[in-house]
C-alpha cells in the first residue's frame, strides 16, 4: 500500500528535488486540506485541470493522485461529475486500530 509522506502543508508548493514522487507530495497537500477543512465531507476536491493549473503539475500526475485518494477511502470519485470527500476520511490512527492484534 501507498503511505503519503508528511511534512506537505495544504499550501506547500511541490518540491520537484524531493525524494518523494510529485503525486504522494500532490496526495499529502490534499489530505491536510481535507483534515483542515477546506475541501468539507461530500464537497469536491480539485478535478485534474485545476490541479494542473495550481501546481503545474501534468495531467497523469494529478489523475494518479486522485486515484490514490480515492484507493485510500479519502475520497469517491464518481463519473462525470468529480471527486467528493468521504463523510468521515480514514485516519492513519483508525487504520492501525483496525488491524487484528497478533
Amino acid at each position: 500500500m501507498t503511505e503519503i509522506p508528511e511534512g506537505y502543508g495544504p499550501d506547500d508548493e511541490l518540491d520537484r528535488d524531493a525524494p518523494d514522487p510529485v503525486y504522494l507530495q500532490l496526495a499529502a497537500v490534499l489530505v491536510t486540506r481535507i483534515e483542515r477543512g477546506d475541501y468539507p465531507p461530500r464537497r469536491a476536491v480539485p478535478g485534474v485541470d485545476r490541479l494542473v493549473q495550481e501546481f503545474g503539475v501534468a495531467r497523469g500526475t494529478a489523475r494518479k493522485t486522485l486515484v490514490l485518494l480515492a484507493d485510500l477511502g479519502i475520497v469517491r470519485t464518481v463519473v462525470g461529475k468529480g471527486s467528493f470527500v468521504v463523510e468521515q476520511p480514514p485516519k492513519a490512527e483508525q487504520a492501525d486500530e483496525e488491524q487484528p492484534k497478533t
